[in-house]
């Protein structure tokens, strides 16, 4: 499983170098005038692509920090949040460029960049989200404390299993 990750990290980091060079070129297909409109919409977008991102990153790491168990579940949550949002941000993103006039060139490319982004933070986010759920089951099968332990024992005595001597 780890080589997945590892795998699905490089599809990642290949979907942004991607992602950049049509960004790129999206950019060269404008001229002046578009140019200019580019950065008055880019001054004007709403801070709140911003600000969404910060808060889903300092909740998860409040929930985490208060109860280390809703790690796996916290994780979930905050990549599909994460990924929800960078695809709403794309939409309404898309949808300023085309209000303003922007070039089909530029639309083209700039849809394109932005799908292989999100195609490729898919892509990782699903692995990482695989990887707990096998971690989560495979740590679930390999102990069943109710089985087999005291639950009124000490931590590590509940964690080490019991040796039988000969």
């Amino acid at each position: 499983m780890h080589n997945l990750i590892g795998i699905l990290l490089g599809v990642f980091l290949l979907c942004i170098m991607s992602a950049a060079y049509f960004g790129r070129r999206a950019l060269k297909s404008l001229g002046s005038q578009h140019h200019s409109e580019l950065v008055r919409i880019s001054a004007n977008a709403s801070i709140i692509n911003l600000v969404i991102p910060i808060v889903i990153a300092i909740a998860y790491v409040l929930i985490v920090l208060n109860d280390r168990e809703k790690l796996p579940l916290a994780t979930v949550i905050a990549l599909c949040a994460l990924l929800l949002q960078g695809i709403i941000s794309a939409v309404t993103t898309d949808r300023s460029y085309r209000k303003a006039g922007m070039p089909p060139e530029f639309l083209k490319y700039f849809r394109l960049a932005r799908g292989i982004r999100i195609l490729g933070a898919t892509m990782l986010f699903v692995g990482v989200i695989s990887w707990l759920i096998v971690t989560q089951n495979s740590q679930n099968s390999q102990f069943d404390p109710h089985d087999t332990q005291d639950q009124q024992a000490p931590l590590g005595a509940q964690i080490i299993p019991a040796v039988e001597s000969k």
